[in-house]
């Protein structure tokens, strides 16, 4: 059973969130410009959308994004500017910030 909740975020309005799924920050923490945040279920072949289509996430700046994926844990990836992409996994669906740090690490907080 899928339970939709309305959630309020500062500066983004009201998000859609599915039971298992919800939104976090990405805080770009690294020297690159980042052009696309996809996200998936680590079993999926597919990546879906980009999150921020037409925008960039400029070095030490930071977003809210919707996840859209209904599973109980998720996979990043990350194109850059330069056309670099980089895959992260297995982040807990109640992660509530993932900060990506240059030299391709990553760390998240959770509920």
């Amino acid at each position: 059973m899928k339970t939709k909740i309305f959630m309020t975020v500062l500066g983004a309005g009201a998000l859609l969130l599915v039971q298992n799924a919800g939104a976090f920050i990405l805080a770009n923490n690294s020297e690159h410009d980042i052009t696309g945040i996809y996200t998936a279920a680590p079993d999926s072949p597919d990546w879906g959308k980009n999150l921020i289509k037409g925008k960039h996430l400029g070095s030490r700046q930071s977003c809210n994004l919707a996840l859209e994926v209904s599973s109980d844990r998720f996979d990043l990836l990350i194109e850059t500017r330069s056309g670099k992409k980089q895959e992260f996994h297995d982040y807990p669906a109640g992660t509530r910030q993932i900060t990506l740090k240059t030299g391709g690490e990553s760390f998240f907080s959770v509920k």
